[in-house]
């Protein structure tokens, strides 16, 4: 934010009229809509529709899935922006030539996403995920580092913005402040007494409000044991099974300023520490299911910010 020099504001204040007892009322911009926001995606080349994808448990909208072209190829991949890498599962790299048999990594020749070509990016071979026709891979948050991503869940459209090209628009949303380290986009989140800085937004947990260890989620929840606790989810991440433990928080919570309301959260009883153990600061995981029901904006350029219209 630019800050007037402290002579031009002597200059302004001697402009006024003697006369003048008070300040002018301040002059505030009509609240954006979500239909403003959305229609200043339509058309945009740097848009492109993406696709739920359905969880092992059945649920619809278990991950988003945004197509990518590798090589002249288009490949859907799982946008997971809590991951810090890209990378293509089981041995399809191989057999397209890609990737030397045993390889870990390989660098793509040519890699295009929402009308972003990223230049020769490398890409991680993960050999023992199951891969299939509707699911290749997962599209890590460092293929969208110093743009600004734009995710419309009603819309189902997936954005990737130069700073300067972002619709004016979506300018005016409500933005809080956000942390890049390691390659995690951390969350300012406050509900009751329990606040952090150190929640990572991320898509791949999609239907997942919130997601603490064990010690956070009794303070929030202000339950002593999870033996009784009304919600479960059970599923796989990375092949490996869990089961999690889910209470309504005891007060509202935002982010920053902005209120997600009354949610779900969750943990882990057989992993109470699993973000503690994290190798940075982390609480836990922020999912896509409290802000499904509008637009999220990821500013990963020098600005880091999250913003929302709802």
């Amino acid at each position: 934010m630019l800050t007037k020099s402290r002579t031009l504001l002597t200059l302004v204040m001697i402009a006024l009229p003697l006369s003048a007892s008070a300040a002018p009322p301040a002059v505030t911009s009509p609240r954006l809509t979500l239909a403003q926001g959305a229609a200043s995606l339509n058309g945009k080349r740097q848009c492109v529709a993406f696709s739920w994808l359905a969880n092992d448990k059945g649920s619809p909208r278990g991950g988003i899935s945004v197509p990518v072209r590798i090589n002249g190829r288009s490949i859907p991949l799982q946008l997971d922006t809590g991951a810090n890498v890209t990378s293509l599962y089981g041995a399809f790299p191989i057999k397209a030539g890609w990737a030397a048999k045993g390889s870990e990594t390989f660098r793509a020749k040519a890699f295009e996403l929402a009308g972003a070509t990223l230049d020769r990016p490398e890409v991680y071979v993960n050999p023992d995920m199951e891969e299939d026709a509707s699911l290749r891979g997962t599209l890590g948050l460092p293929a969208l580092m110093g743009r600004v991503a734009v995710i419309d869940y009603p819309g189902q459209r997936f954005c990737l913005f130069a700073e300067g090209d972002l619709p004016a628009p979506l300018q005016k949303a409500t933005f809080v402040r956000a942390m890049l380290r390691n390659a995690k986009f951390h969350v300012p989140i406050r509900t009751g007494a329990f606040t952090s800085d150190t929640i990572v937004f991320d898509t791949g947990s999609s239907e997942m409000p919130l997601h603490v260890d064990l010690a956070a989620w009794k303070r929030i929840t202000g339950r002593t044991t999870t033996a009784a606790a009304p919600s479960t989810i059970q599923g796989t991440a990375w092949g490996k099974p869990f089961t999690l433990a889910g209470a309504p928080a005891a007060s509202p919570v935002t982010m920053g300023d902005l209120p997600l309301g009354a949610i779900t959260v969750f943990t882990n009883p057989d992993a109470p520490k699993s973000f503690a153990d994290w190798p940075v600061p982390t609480d836990g995981v922020l999912g896509n299911a409290p802000l499904w029901d509008g637009i999220v904006i990821l500013d990963l350029t020098a600005r880091v910010r999250f913003g929302v219209i709802r």
